[in-house]
């Protein structure tokens, strides 16, 4: 489950960067698959494309503004779960729609590995996959997921990075904080948007 050590709302001021979702091809164009672009990090790809790095200091993950944008995976990987609930943030307010992702390749991070994506604050889901069920189903990089919700009436992804196969979040020891995920992603600033998802016709 999401920790939050308290919820300031740094991301209302990501909100003055002004969010629009993502167009849509125009009409009887073919459709190539929806791939995100690459991070700074080139071995990754963009969680959220068009979103803003919106999150604050201390926090269990990283949130990027973005109203009803297209959540992607940064890497290849298997879903642990993609289905609602595993966040705190379930009120009249939150989309509560998550996705865990495991990854095929862990990603070297001080004595630690990254060996999970947590993806939550979801409106809607493109997968679906309960917690348990022994279906496996691939995900490739940057391939999309669904669309970006709210938690507490603002919208944004809230991005998690988990460690060691340490997937309950009960620990701050193994999930990495907000700085830390921007710095893995490319070394982004806070209040620094990623490059728009841009649309490919064949």
């Amino acid at each position: 489950m999401e920790m939050h050590i308290s919820r300031r709302h740094a991301i209302a001021a990501a909100l003055a960067f002004g969010f629009s979702s993502s167009s849509a091809p125009a009409r009887g164009d073919a459709v190539a698959p929806v791939l995100s672009e690459r991070l700074k990090n080139p071995k990754l790809r963009s969680p959220l494309p068009g979103g803003v790095m919106a999150g604050y200091a201390g926090d269990t993950g990283l949130d990027i503004g973005g109203a009803s944008l297209s959540v992607h995976a940064i890497a290849d990987g298997t879903l642990d779960y993609a289905e609602r609930g595993h966040t705190r943030w379930t009120g009249p307010r939150d989309t509560a729609m998550s996705v865990r992702l495991a990854l095929d390749e862990p990603i070297p991070w001080g004595k630690h590995k990254v060996t999970h994506v947590y993806y939550t604050h979801m409106a809607r889901l493109d997968l679906q996959k309960a917690e348990g069920e022994a279906k496996v189903i691939r995900v490739a990089a940057g391939q999309r997921l669904g669309t970006s919700g709210t938690a507490n009436g603002i919208p944004h992804l809230h991005l998690g990075l988990l460690c060691d196969g340490q997937v309950e979040q009960d620990s701050w020891e193994f999930i990495l904080r907000e700085n830390e995920v921007r710095k893995l992603l490319g070394g982004y600033a806070n209040g620094e948007r990623l490059a728009p998802l841009v649309a490919r016709t064949t």
